[in-house]
């Protein structure tokens, strides 16, 4: 069952359990590298031999793009991760970013022809997820979608189209499933990197899409908030994870790290600033957020054959190190300086649970 119904509202049901309990991986988290400027490192690995990597590490979940499960093979992919000892395979989403229909945009594509393609995409992968990998929720990355230049597409219609498809996707999907299946459509956000200006950029604009939509399918679509997409315009993930909370609609996170405004790094979780994942962290604990988690880092450049997954391990250590960090956080004791604005008290607090170390030894 992918939704259940609560009072005459439908809500997503997703697996839950302790925070950092249920951590998924993608499928392209571990690869042999290479760019623009890089040279490869390490070798492709097979999909039996990924998977036993990623369970060794912590993992209990598989993520898959379209372009590297395809939706003929989900069974035989689910057997193979099964295998290995995962639980399944979490989050499915189709490539709408990496194709030549879509180097302009997918759902919000000027191109009508375009925007097509991307839908009937989308319903491929989507009753490959319900019907072959068993996945929980659908994510739709925006990728592509927004404008290369200035005025390279209606800036009123690129919201309006992105929404009119989303819609469709979960009429259609309310009609071929039913709600009791049908999966969680979570929109991952980012303001940039591909296009220069990307559709919807942040949470804000994610709930402006959700606004356009019929009221009977808006309760398909939330949120998944990923650590450095916010970093590229100088906002702090903890505050769009807390807007998200705050609409109902945080099914979804995608741990990383990066190095502030620069471009998409997917370092491992924690590995720039521990700090910024404390606070994620604790903000998720405030939210009482207990669904899967998901990692999106990529190998170091410098990473061998023998450190194929070594991002993905570091990432769940530091995941498991910012937990400890938030719970040094007096929880009562934070909510009472708030309530009476004490900023000093509360950075303070702040400080000695990311250091470990109490005010009293460092005092002058």
């Amino acid at each position: 069952m992918a939704f259940v119904k609560k009072g005459e509202i439908w809500v997503p049901e997703i697996p839950t359990g302790d925070l950092g309990t249920l951590v998924a991986a993608g499928d392209w988290n571990a690869n042999c590298g290479g760019g623009r400027f890089i040279p490869a490192m390490r070798d492709e690995l097979e999909l039996a031999r990924k998977a036993a990597l990623y369970q060794a590490a912590g993992v209990t979940h598989f993520e898959f793009h379209s372009t590297e499960a395809p939706a003929a093979q989900a069974k035989q992919i689910l057997k193979i991760v099964t295998e290995a000892g995962l639980k399944g395979v979490h989050m499915v989403t189709s490539n709408l970013f990496k194709l030549p229909p879509f180097v302009n945009g997918n759902y919000g594509n000027p191109i009508a022809g375009s925007r097509r393609e991307a839908i009937e995409a989308t319903k491929v992968y989507i009753r490959a997820g319900i019907e072959g990998f068993g996945a929980n929720i659908y994510v739709y990355w925006t990728g592509s979608n927004g404008m290369i230049i200035v005025l390279g597409a209606s800036y009123q219609d690129v919201f309006r189209w992105t929404a009119d498809s989303i819609n469709e996707i979960c009429e259609w999907q309310v009609r071929e499933f039913g709600w009791e299946k049908a999966l969680p459509f979570v929109v991952e956000a980012k303001p940039n990197e591909p296009p220069s200006w990307a559709i919807p950029g942040d949470v804000g604009e994610v709930q402006s899409v959700i606004s356009l939509m019929d009221p009977a399918y808006q309760a398909m679509v939330g949120h998944n908030i990923e650590v450095c997409h916010p970093q590229l315009i100088g906002k702090r993930a903890a505050i769009e994870m807390g807007q998200a909370a705050a609409t109902g609609k945080l099914w979804y996170c995608h741990l990383n790290g990066g190095s502030g405004q620069k471009f998409d790094e997917d370092r491992g979780f924690g590995d720039n600033d521990i700090s910024i994942a404390a606070e994620v962290v604790l903000t998720l604990q405030e939210a009482g957020y207990r669904n899967v988690v998901g990692l999106d880092v990529q190998p170091l450049p410098t990473d061998t054959n023998r450190q194929q997954v070594a991002s993905i391990e570091r990432s769940i250590r530091n995941l498991r190190r910012a937990i400890i960090i938030a719970s040094r956080v007096d929880k009562a004791q934070l909510k009472a300086l708030r309530a009476v604005g004490n900023n000093a008290e509360i950075a303070e607090l702040w400080a000695a649970a990311v250091s470990g170390i109490a005010n009293e030894a460092v005092a002058a």
